[in-house]
């Protein structure tokens, strides 16, 4: 019962996000609006975590369900993929390092930036006034 609850849960946040998304206009996609509202509901205390774990850990565990509908799309247009294959090859890779490129170089200057905060300023021994 508690699977049910949290799936209910989760689509009442999901339909929250996209209504929130097509009415007022905000350039986000609604279910990641949904997703932050249910965040923030999280955090507020609003909802409890265990309400929604164990839905959450099955739609996880079964999350390749949801991807069949994807395969089966591209499946049907490999005769044209088959045709000029490398843009999308291109894309596979190219855009994947992209993204590791610039994540790896933000985390090395945010922690670079954090590491500087922590150390203590040297402070110089004596004053602008001695002899």
């Amino acid at each position: 019962m508690k699977i049910v609850r949290g799936i209910v849960i989760l689509l009442v946040f999901y339909g929250v996000g996209m209504a929130a998304s097509k009415w007022l206009h905000i350039p986000l996609p609604g279910n990641l609006l949904g997703m932050l509202i249910l965040t923030l509901g999280l955090c507020m205390g609003w909802i409890r975590m265990d309400w929604v774990e164990q839905a959450s850990s099955f739609l996880v565990r079964h999350m390749m369900l949801f991807f069949v509908p994807i395969i089966v799309g591209v499946a049907s247009y490999m005769n044209l993929i088959s045709q000029d294959p490398w843009p999308i090859l291109v894309a596979l890779v190219v855009g994947p390092m992209l993204v590791m490129l610039v994540t790896g170089r933000v985390v090395q200057w945010y922690l670079k930036r954090y590491r500087q905060k922590k150390e203590p300023s040297v402070q110089q021994e004596g004053g602008a006034f001695d002899a």
